[in-house]
């Protein structure tokens, strides 16, 4: 991976293969390393860009006090500016699905992967005042003060599994744990900056005719599965559900998500 100065600071990234670019972009807690399976498969035909988001990953700790997702999609947009990218195909997972609608709001896209993805966090219809209102966020500094960022992360965890009966993040151990490793190297305060972000989210009207694909583990959360298919109407966009994988489809399953990709990409 590369670094660059993006407005003094420096983010990390990387930029490989050469053809029609596509950016991944990775989840909430994790970091660009969840896309290597992509990275080796559209690198061969495609300029791949990944990119550790604020506060994740070898970017990290940054001095802006509030992080928001439509930042995040200005700072995606200054570095493909400054690498010389123009209309990508977007993939975003999760937080970086909310990234990737944020992004396509404002800038042109060739085309939108959207999986796991969510409108809003979390993925069910809350009055605005009592969201407000009822802000998790300071609690969430105390836990993690309390007991970590790996064993808040798993008291979520525990959480959508008591809701849905089954595991959600990802059905294979090892991509379990790859995950969890990743999130306990996160710090505390990019941690509760970035819930507080994915909190905050206020889904754009996306207005766009580019190829669109929504894609969701079978095991996904069914409040997200159902974010997903409403925003697929809004888009016209086809929707896959992969079978034996999780909210980490693309790691749980990666044959079967290149697959639905590459779907697209014949639709660009």
């Amino acid at each position: 991976m590369s670094t660059i100065e993006l407005g003094e600071t420096p983010f990390w990234y990387d930029d490989v293969g050469e053809g029609p670019p596509i950016v991944f972009l990775h989840g909430g807690f994790l970091d660009a390393t969840s896309w290597r399976p992509q990275v080796e498969r559209f690198s061969e035909d495609h300029r791949v860009v990944t990119f550790d988001v604020r506060g994740h990953g070898r970017t990290g700790k940054t001095d802006l006090r509030r992080y928001t997702v439509p930042g995040f999609a200005d700072d995606l947009h200054d570095l493909l500016t400054t690498i010389d990218v123009e209309e990508p195909v977007v993939c975003g997972l999760s937080l970086g699905s909310m990234i990737a609608q944020a992004y396509a709001e404002r800038y042109p896209v060739r085309g939108l992967a959207l999986a796991g993805a969510l409108r809003t966090m979390p993925p069910v219809p809350l009055p605005t005042a009592y969201k407000r209102a009822a802000s998790p966020t300071g609690g969430l500094a105390m836990t993690l003060a309390l007991t970590g960022q790996r064993a808040t992360f798993e008291l979520l965890l525990s959480g959508i599994r008591a809701v849905e009966g089954h595991p959600w993040l990802a059905i294979d151990d090892e991509v379990r744990e790859r995950a969890l490793e990743t999130v306990s190297e996160i710090s505390r305060s990019e941690y509760v900056k970035t819930f507080d972000a994915l909190y905050r989210f206020t889904p754009p009207e996306i207005v766009t005719d580019a190829p669109s694909a929504l894609i969701y583990g079978e095991y996904e959360a069914s409040a997200v599965k159902a974010q997903s298919k409403r925003l697929a109407d809004a888009l016209d966009a086809s929707v896959a559900s992969i079978p034996d994988a999780g909210h980490l489809v693309n790691a749980d399953a990666p044959e079967a998500f290149n697959g639905v990709v590459d779907d697209l990409l014949a639709r660009v």
